[in-house]
């Protein structure tokens, strides 16, 4: 396989430089990097690089792939990175297609396929009962089993869409109708807070990870529910387990070069048993990015960019702060929002991201990360930060003003 050299490196990334200031990140092989984008995130980074693509329907067409295609029949590319969860399979397979160093089409299927990640996981931590069903009459089969309700998921989807709780045989046969039957999974339901682990891997160990519990869960959207997070305090015994079970989980997957991951764990709340419900070899959305950025004082997108295009970073240990962090997302309404009335933030709101624009029509939220107002907050403790994120919830429940 070619490796890092004086060849050219493809960044498929479509997040606008104003939140990625990539062109920064690899200052030195900026002349060399040929960016792939959104056309709604190219003119932010027009003369930054070698070559701006710019593509329309960035995660939803073939184009970006077709443009790494070609690029790579036409010249010597050393380098194929990438950023975000609809990139990372297909980005992975066309490293293997070209011959270029970096994550493999078959790992990468275990990072992106739940029904793999949760076969390769099971004998090393508790994972909940799970099929992949072959047709309406096995799922049923399954649900009367393990007991109702279930989960049904689609395998290879992010951000929470198309994930649903299942109560009965209707519900469930209606939700097998709305999924691709090659791209479906069910499991059992378990009752409990779900909270995450955020860090960075390398073959197989996990060389820094910081556990968090969502305000809420990922699926709060669909009621119009905010989602949130608050970091765990660094020796709350629920943080030394959920650290360890992270690493039994990652040890067990397929080893990867320098990666972020995003390991979600459910806490049984009758047993308090731990739980595995799916790890991406990625950052995780909403604000997880910002957080773990304040939290260690090293930026993670840009460790992992500059290792995936082979620019060295030296030694850099991470290790936390003394404070923690969270973040709440409001979801947008079904809706006009009308105006944001002036009230004054809480006092731990250290970012505020708000509407360009108001008045604004909304569509109700289809994935766990859609926002319509975004806060990241700071506290001395766990219990500080979750406060600080309920004030926010008010504070946006007073401040957005909507119409029908």
């Amino acid at each position: 396989m070619r490796t890092h050299d004086d060849g050219l490196i493809l960044l498929a990334h479509r997040i606008p430089a104003q939140v990625t200031p990539v062109s920064e990140w690899l200052a030195e092989v900026a002349d060399r990097v040929v960016l792939i984008t959104s056309e709604e995130a190219g003119p932010g980074y027009a003369g930054q690089f070698g070559e701006v693509i710019p593509v329309a329907d960035y995660s939803g067409s073939d184009t970006v792939i077709a443009h790494v295609d070609r690029l790579c029949a036409e010249r010597t590319v050393s380098a194929v990175v990438h950023g975000t969860e609809d990139d990372i399979l297909r980005l992975a397979r066309a490293r293997d297609r070209h011959g270029i160093a970096g994550l493999s089409g078959a790992d990468a299927l275990v990072f992106r396929d739940k029904h793999a990640m949760k076969a390769a996981v099971a004998a090393a931590v508790p994972t909940p009962r799970f099929l992949a069903p072959a047709g309406r009459a096995d799922a049923e089969e399954f649900a009367e089993r393990v007991g109702w309700p279930v989960v049904v998921k689609p395998r290879l989807g992010y951000g929470s869409r198309g994930v649903a709780v299942v109560h009965d045989v209707g519900e469930l046969t209606a939700q097998l109708a709305g999924h691709d039957p090659d791209d479906v999974l069910i499991e059992a339901y378990l009752p409990g807070a779900v909270h995450h682990v955020d860090g960075f891997m390398r073959e197989g160990e996990v060389l820094f990870a910081l556990p968090s519990r969502y305000v809420n869960s990922c699926l709060s959207f669909a009621d119009g529910e905010s989602l949130g997070s608050a970091q765990l305090d660094e020796h709350d015994p629920l943080a030394e387990r959920l650290v360890a079970f992270a690493e039994r989980a990652v040890a067990a997957l397929p080893p990867t070069g320098f990666t972020p991951f995003h390991l979600e764990v459910f806490l049984h709340e009758d047993t308090q048993e731990l739980y595995f419900c799916e790890i991406g070899a990625r950052l995780g959305g909403g604000h997880v990015y910002e957080t773990l950025t304040l939290s260690t004082g090293v930026n993670p997108v840009e460790l992992w960019f500059r290792d995936q295009a082979g620019v060295s970073c030296g030694e850099l240990p991470v290790s936390r702060g003394t404070e923690c962090y969270g973040w709440l997302l409001v979801p947008p309404r079904r809706g006009t929002l009308e105006e944001i009335t002036d009230i004054p933030l809480p006092d731990s709101v250290v970012q505020c991201h708000l509407p360009d624009e108001v008045p604004a029509a909304h569509t109700a939220a289809t994935a766990s990360t859609d926002a319509v107002v975004s806060f990241v907050v700071r506290g001395t403790d766990n219990a500080a930060v979750e406060a600080a994120l309920h004030a926010c919830a008010r504070w946006a429940s007073d401040a957005l003003r909507w119409s029908v």
